[in-house]
């Protein structure tokens, strides 16, 4: 063997840690600077960090609303003391695991360490990786790639596998609860194969046993995720999630609270019409129109979501013509390294792991549910793509190419790996300009305060859960039109931050303007936060 073999072979037996690597880099291009150029989003996400914020067992959010998910916001908390810093600490950790997760599944699906790391690098940028909202899914996301490379990586017995399965089920159904479906699913596969093969059982007898303790120990600490709790959240999302698709249906716009779309609903389908079963028995025209709608636009967007993840996300910030041009020439020389003859021979002796593909599918079970019962949601829909990711391995491994001399030397993988690290450099030198961010700027203004005594806070967002623990929200709804001066002072509110969507919640509120005319008789101070003009009217006796 020549010294150069040697080397070949040397670097060949460090190509997948090259390859996972290079993911890394690329995660820390991705979020280095994610504060200059990321807004706080309120919604979920926010009330789960509060929950995080104050996790505690019992766990008072309820066994629907993520207990898992607040006990991880819980331990970052440990590291990361500042709530803002938490949340954005969580949103890039959250962004980078799941583009090392796709990495690991597409090496274990026997993909080269080149193929993978620039599929991983590909959906670490696509808009179904960091913009997601909420987080919550990326985690369970995480979690199932994870699984699925591990029992994909070798020849696990079945029972051992389907055990894995159904325990990393009933982990994510304490972050979603719809995966309590997986894990039943999964329990029942592991005990057929148990039941065919008891040589099997005794053999691996302990993991079973870890299995059940495990399993019980979560019941115990948290309950019962799906038929626990509170059961009218799912039927909830599935009112609204019917009027959007009516909506549609009659060119309406949306209703823009909510208690207008559970009116609308209960219009169209009736008083006594709650839960999708309810639906499906007595109006089972629309409940039918409803599921027949989201399975069009399940489909749609999944093909949408795989372009933008393998086609769009290449070109994305920097469209040109000779760009373009510069990829259809890259096309051409793919098709034309590829040897047609051997990637044929190769489809045909293609064996697939069928057990492999039903571990896949029983994880992603839950999400293919709710997005035909309830509505194909953004973040439902990124579980699809490890399906996708899974027959997409199928038409990529047997792909073979042709001898070319020149590049013969090089070591395999060597120049998919090159090529990605220039792409990577592209990312980071044509990185985005920083932007306002002006609800992170709110909250760091509010943080600078440091008030001396407990906050009574109006506010219509989810501010509350950076504020100070001590503190206490009023809801902008307590409020009806007339006196603002007397609410707040029958509220004793000392704390009150106009936002862009709370001073167009007041625009024509005659009480709320007179209070603003004489806020400084009254004892409130107005000072600007930022240059969105978003102001705070603060009481003369929270100053420290």
């Amino acid at each position: 063997m020549s010294g150069f073999d040697g080397f070949d072979k040397f670097f060949c037996m460090r190509l997948h840690w090259f390859g996972l690597l290079i993911v890394a880099v690329a995660g820390w291009v991705l979020v280095h600077d994610i504060t200059a150029w990321k807004d706080v989003e309120f919604g979920d996400e926010t009330t789960y960090l509060g929950s995080g914020l104050t996790f505690a067992i019992p766990f008072i959010g309820g066994v629907q609303w993520g207990p898992l998910y607040a006990a991880w916001y819980a331990f970052e908390h440990l590291f990361v003391p500042d709530s803002l810093d938490l949340y954005y600490a969580n949103w890039a950790i959250l962004s980078v695991l799941a583009g090392l997760g796709v990495f690991v599944w597409f090496r274990s699906l026997r993909l080269s360490a080149g193929v993978s790391a620039w599929l991983g690098v590909l959906f670490l940028f696509s808009n179904q990786n960091l913009p997601l909202n909420p987080k919550i899914s990326i985690a369970p996301f995480c979690l199932i790639l994870g699984t699925l490379a591990l029992i994909h990586i070798k020849a696990w017995p079945q029972y051992l596998r389907f055990l894995l399965v159904a325990f990393t089920g009933l982990i994510c159904s304490y972050i979603r609860p719809e995966f309590y479906v997986s894990f039943l699913c999964g329990t029942a596969i592991a005990l057929g194969w148990l039941w065919n093969d008891t040589s099997t059982a005794k053999r691996w007898a302990g993991w079973g046993g870890s299995f059940v303790v495990g399993s019980v120990a979560l019941h115990l600490l948290f309950g019962n995720p799906l038929f626990g709790g509170d059961d009218s959240r799912s039927a909830v999302a599935f009112q609204q999630h019917f009027v959007v698709n009516y909506s549609a249906w009659n060119r309406q716009p949306e209703p823009s609270t909510i208690e207008a779309q559970l009116k609308l609903f209960h219009e169209v389908l009736g008083n006594n019409v709650e839960t999708f079963a309810d639906a499906l028995k007595k109006q089972p025209k629309w409940t039918l129109k409803h599921v027949f709608t989201n399975i069009t636009h399940t489909l749609s967007a999944n093909v949408q979501n795989g372009v933008d993840t393998f086609y769009q996300t290449l070109l994305r910030g920097w469209y040109s013509r000779w760009r373009i041009v510069v990829v259809g020439l890259v096309a051409l020389l793919f098709a034309a390294s590829l040897d047609y003859r051997r990637t044929f021979q190769n489809f045909r002796k293609l064996s697939i792991d069928v057990w492999g593909l039903v571990a896949v599918l029983v994880l992603l079970l839950p999400s293919l549910i709710a997005t035909v019962l309830i509505y194909p949601r953004t973040h439902y829909l990124v579980f699809h793509l490890i399906l996708i990711f899974w027959l997409l391995a199928q038409v990529v491994k047997p792909i073979a190419w042709r001898k070319i001399h020149i590049l013969s030397y090089l070591p395999q993988g060597a120049l998919a790996l090159g090529a990605l690290l220039v792409f990577v450099g592209v990312r980071y030198s044509s990185y985005s300009q920083p932007i306002p961010t002006p609800i992170a700027d709110n909250i760091r203004f509010i943080k600078a305060i440091q008030p001396s005594t407990r906050l009574r806070v109006l506010e219509r967002d989810w501010y509350r859960v950076f504020l100070k623990e001590e503190s206490d929200w009023i809801h902008v709804e307590e409020y009806t039109l007339g006196n603002f001066t007397e609410f707040v002072k029958s509220k004793n509110i000392n704390f009150i931050l106009m936002t862009q969507d709370m001073q167009a919640y007041f625009a024509k509120d005659a009480g709320f303007q007179e209070f603003l005319k004489n806020h400084a008789s009254l004892g409130f101070e107005k000072r600007l936060t930022n240059s969105t003009g978003d102001y705070l009217l603060i009481k003369q006796t929270l100053k420290p």
